[in-house]
């Protein structure tokens, strides 16, 4: 090990783990950061952390790769995932609610189990509402 590498160990008072061969074995998990600094990468992408003209590049640098995802089309714009959500969940609710005539005309259901059929949708579709809600708050 390089007298640098050692002198670091020492100020950093890391003590070896064991012996091989007549040499210091040391865990990597209190070398890597002693040696190489904080294993934390978010300093160095934290724009409050950064020079002027630093945090300046940074933004410009994520404005171009967002405007590069959104053109792949590896993004989409919040816009046209509601425009889709609010789609899907019509189509979902129709379905739920059109079931029971279906059962009705198709399987000649009696009304009793009409009557389960809806209880059992009205369930369905106020629990998809609550978690909707839920999942768009914590949005």
């Amino acid at each position: 090990m390089p007298q640098d590498c050692s002198k670091r160990l020492k100020e950093m008072e890391i003590k070896p783990v064991g012996k091989l061969k007549g040499y210091d074995v040391y865990a990597s998990d209190q070398v890597g950061p002693a040696l190489f600094g904080s294993t934390e990468l978010s300093d160095l992408h934290d724009p409050k952390k950064m020079k002027p003209k630093d945090r300046k590049d940074w933004f410009q640098a994520e404005n171009e790769r967002l405007n590069f995802e959104l053109r792949e089309s590896q993004l989409c714009e919040a816009e046209d995932v509601r425009r889709t959500l609010n789609t899907v969940v019509q189509v979902l609710i129709q379905a739920c609610e059109t079931l029971p005539d279906h059962l009705e005309r198709k399987c000649a259901l009696p009304p009793k189990a009409l009557t389960a059929v809806e209880n059992v949708v009205n369930d369905v579709r106020q629990s998809l509402y609550h978690q909707l809600k839920h999942a768009l708050r914590n949005e």
